[in-house]
């Protein structure tokens, strides 16, 4: 895949996969190439052209990753190790909060992160979104808003999942935690088809003490009228003890399976994850907020700025919210080309995303919220 279509595919799943969901894969890859994928539909409402695919056949049903399939062939197989720097007691670079923005490098901190056993009933304690939440998307590409698909966000119910952990004598064990758990899905419709299918799904395994991801798969599904179908599934499991992401992606229609090991900054955040925490932050006009993410191979700032607080409406109802100015840095450098613009209901008690909308470099996005049903505690 080519730096070029590799950067047009992560931009695109921008307007396709929530948005904010995949925000980190497509405003890094503006500067940075990598690879993500587009998004298909499950079957919605009949809209006022044709209903979503076939395919799909329940909107609510929640996002299980499958189990990771049997390896390929060792001929079809492409591995890459990258191994990252042993520890170095001269380096602990864990985001301070109002510290100025450090330049993040690949050494991994001596202090092991903490990872606090919380019981099941307070995995989403004090939460604005609990089990059930689904929030849809009408899903808006360039400067007349041409209506492409639709895309979900949802939460799932606390799940306990093995994950590295740091005894104080220093050895590495194996322990069950509990994760909330956070799915996406984004689809084009029926009537776009012609031009452009897709339909991408993803999940993510959340620390509920910071958010640091644990797990995360992602499957891509997507087509261009008379290109190469597009299919490829890709599973990532999150060491934050020995600061490493294991790797690995398998191509189907190619019928490759790439492995590797990627450098991963301790308490990194997945750029779903890092969605649903903007969501939790008690907003102040011109305070910046930012959040440590791990995309793409890279770690990178997410930052976001209340620059107004203005009244929206979308099918949802009527809303005061902050409009949130969204950036993107690799170290002290900024990565997006476009401006980035996100409002967040500032009295609602679920603090609900209600729309997205900006440039980048393939065109405009726009996504607003149009259905919304909350969890229960």
């Amino acid at each position: 895949m080519t730096n070029t279509s590799s950067s047009a595919r992560c931009s695109y799943y921008l307007v396709l996969a929530m948005s904010l969901s995949l925000l980190g894969r497509v405003l890094t890859a503006q500067a940075q190439p990598s690879s993500v994928g587009v998004t298909k539909p499950s079957a919605v409402e009949a809209i006022s052209t044709k209903a979503g695919p076939k395919a799909v056949q329940n909107p609510s049903t929640e996002i299980i990753p499958p189990t990771p399939i049997s390896p390929l062939p060792a001929n079809q197989v492409e591995k890459t190790q990258i191994i990252p720097p042993p520890h170095n007691t001269q380096a602990a670079i864990a985001p301070v909060p109002g510290a100025e923005r450090e330049v993040l490098t690949d050494v991994c901190p001596p202090d092991a992160v903490s990872a606090p056993d919380m019981s099941r009933a307070d995995t989403y304690k004090d939460m604005p979104f609990q089990p059930g939440e689904e929030s849809r998307y009408i899903l808006k590409y360039g400067l007349l808003k041409v209506h492409v698909g639709y895309g979900f966000m949802r939460v799932q119910a606390p799940t306990k999942y093995n994950m590295a952990i740091a005894r104080k004598d220093g050895s590495i064990v194996q322990e069950g935690r509990w994760h909330r758990v956070f799915s996406a899905e984004a689809y084009t419709g029926d009537w776009y088809k012609m031009i452009f299918a897709g339909h991408d799904t993803m999940q993510a395994f959340s620390h509920p003490w910071d958010f640091g991801v644990t797990k995360f798969y992602i499957s891509q599904n997507e087509e261009k009228p008379f290109v190469r179908r597009f299919h490829a599934e890709k599973w990532l499991d999150f060491d934050h003890v020995s600061c490493l992401v294991h790797e690995r992606t398998v191509d189907h229609k190619k019928k490759k399976e790439s492995i590797g090991d990627h450098f991963l900054q301790p308490a990194a955040v997945d750029a779903l994850g890092a969605i649903f925490k903007l969501r939790t932050y008690t907003w102040e006009l011109n305070k910046t907020e930012r959040i440590l993410v791990y995309t793409s191979e890279k770690n990178w700032w997410l930052e976001a700025t209340p620059i107004a607080v203005e009244t929206l409406t979308t099918k949802v109802g009527t809303f005061r919210a902050f409009k949130l100015a969204v950036k993107t840095y690799l170290g002290k450098e900024l990565q997006q080309r476009g401006k980035l613009f996100l409002w967040v209901a500032a009295d609602h008690p679920n603090h609900l995303m209600l729309k997205v909308e900006g440039e980048v470099t393939f065109g405009s996005i726009y996504l607003e919220l149009d259905r919304y049903t909350p969890g229960a505690s």
